[in-house]
């Protein structure tokens, strides 16, 4: 062939079925295109080579058009594209080369005949050969496995839906189990502290049989699966469970949990139910959600609302959902009411997104919720001016590395988490920005005690009420008053002060008057 519009010639004389996937007229339009902006022939080769394989796959695995395509496709044409080419090893910069090229095609493509859906589903298969930000090429997959042929059914008969049931549940009876072991009993017992509220007294037994209990255990398992934030590594459970455990997984198992760990927390109503769908609103975005409407048999269901976590795409759509009464005046307010939380929590993350919020602080969000479905004109947000938070300083905290690494290991003896830690180290680098540098060294023990303090009175926390802890360093009482006096006054430091809040701290603040 001489050059690359004769292989495109030759190609479609030999697949009939390819000019109703992409049309030949297009793809050399577009790589005319790309000839007149400078690419060379190799070039106009490689994208050819991408593209045709997209077309020969969708037309083998009768297929209707890109869009049909999965992230678990994706995956096995890099295999075939490996297996077909000496020159396309499976790495790291051979493998983004490729969704480049797919992706500013698509880019072109959807412009006229797409839509930015397909583009959406390509950044997702590029994001699924990465675990953490490390490249990882996933086990390749038999073209009959179960769970990724369910993404090419239009209709799941009810067979496959009691199988993908049973998978599901035996895969989180084990992931219980996991967790149940010895060395998870402090992240259990916070969990359970988090997810029941300072105001509850008594846990619903295991063993006893009623529908609170299993509505309370439920509920719980998805909370802690997904939003719990372990003590030792801040990763949510179903994280690091995988991390831990996937050599131990099918790939079918592997490839549930990935598509679980892709649910996002969201909050929701129904607007209307029909062709065996309830279509939902999302709460804060106005998005629009097709949910199977066998979920949603609820009487007055006008009058609920849902949260609970939801995968948009892939098999798994949802995991275990809450409903609470909730009027369409009392949504508004909630809505209201969590942005405002929202607002609370880009003290320590100023350029968050609601996303990031719902992700570190869902506890806060469901405690929220229930309290406005039980007492709907309680104020669960104090009304306050925010105080504004002091840029990070690197200079600080490379200065005093071994001081916050005390403060770090005193807060994981005292039972207080990685991220608590990070925050209490982030107010000892704020006092530094704005204590009398000449008092640092022979003072260090009594700074380091104020900090040590001055947050646990912030997050109610009972620090004042342990002797012990005013001379663990060495300082003595007076010295350390005079600097928590300094840090209140010049950090302007109050109770519950949202720029230190830990999620627990966060969730006791919803309860106090």
């Amino acid at each position: 062939m001489n050059n690359v519009y004769a292989l495109v010639e030759h190609f479609y004389e030999n697949h009939v079925d390819a000019e109703k996937i992409l049309a030949q007229e297009i793809i050399e339009k577009y790589l005319r295109k790309k000839a007149w902006h400078g690419a060379d022939d190799a070039e106009l080769r490689r994208i050819w080579q991408a593209v045709s394989m997209l077309i020969t796959y969708v037309e083998q695995m009768n297929l209707y058009s890109f869009a049909s395509l999965t992230i678990y496709d994706y995956q096995e044409i890099l295999y075939r594209l490996a297996q077909d080419n000496q020159d396309f090893p499976l790495q790291e910069d051979c493998v983004n080369a490729f969704f480049d090229i797919v992706e500013d095609f698509y880019r072109s493509y959807q412009k006229k005949y797409g839509s930015e859906e397909d583009l959406s589903y390509i950044r997702d298969a590029r994001e699924s050969l990465y675990d953490n930000g490390h490249f990882v090429m996933p086990p390749r997959r038999s073209q009959d496995e179960f769970y990724t042929s369910l993404n090419h059914q239009e209709e799941v008969t009810e067979e496959d839906v009691d199988h993908l049931n049973d998978l599901l549940d035996n895969l989180l009876t084990r992931i219980g189990r996991y967790f149940h072991q010895k060395d998870f009993e402090r992240d259990m017992d916070r969990a359970l502290l988090l997810y029941s509220g300072p105001e509850c007294t008594t846990l619903p037994q295991k063993e006893s049989q009623s529908d609170e209990k299993d509505t309370f255990w439920l509920s719980f398992w998805d909370y802690f699966l997904f939003d719990y934030h372990m003590i030792e590594t801040d990763e949510v459970p179903l994280r690091y469970f995988f991390k831990h455990e996937q050599e131990n997984l099918t790939i079918m198992e592997q490839d549930i949990i990935r598509d679980l760990l892709k649910a996002k927390f969201t909050v929701f109503y129904v607007v209307g139910i029909g062709n065996g769908f309830a279509t939902c609103r999302n709460l804060f975005t106005d998005e629009l959600i097709d949910l199977p409407d066998q979920d949603f048999m609820f009487p007055d269901i006008e009058h609920l609302i849902f949260f609970g976590h939801l995968h948009a795409r892939g098999v798994m759509m949802l995991n275990y959902v809450t409903s609470l009464p909730a009027s369409g005046r009392l949504r508004r307010r909630m809505r209201d009411i969590i942005l405002r939380q929202f607002e609370i929590f880009r003290c320590q993350k100023p350029d968050a997104v609601l996303d990031d919020f719902f992700q570190r602080d869902a506890v806060v969000v469901r405690h929220t919720l229930h309290i406005m479905a039980t007492f709907a004109q309680l104020n669960v947000v104090p009304l306050r001016k925010m105080p504004k938070p002091l840029p990070a300083n690197p200079a600080i905290r490379q200065s005093f590395e071994e001081e916050e690494n005390i403060l770090r290991e005193v807060a994981y003896r005292m039972g207080y988490s990685l991220f608590s830690g990070s925050l209490m180290c982030k107010l000892f680098e704020d006092y530094m920005s704005v204590a009398d540098p000449a008092s640092y060294p022979e003072e260090m023990p009594a700074i380091v005690t104020a900090c040590l303090l001055s947050y646990g009175k912030i997050n109610d926390l009972g620090f004042e009420r342990v002797p012990a802890l005013y001379s663990m360093f060495g300082a003595t009482k007076e010295d350390v008053y005079r600097h928590m006096e300094i840090l209140r006054q010049r950090l302007h430091c109050t109770k519950f002060d949202p720029r230190y809040l830990t999620e627990e701290a966060f969730v006791t603040s919803l309860y106090v008057n």
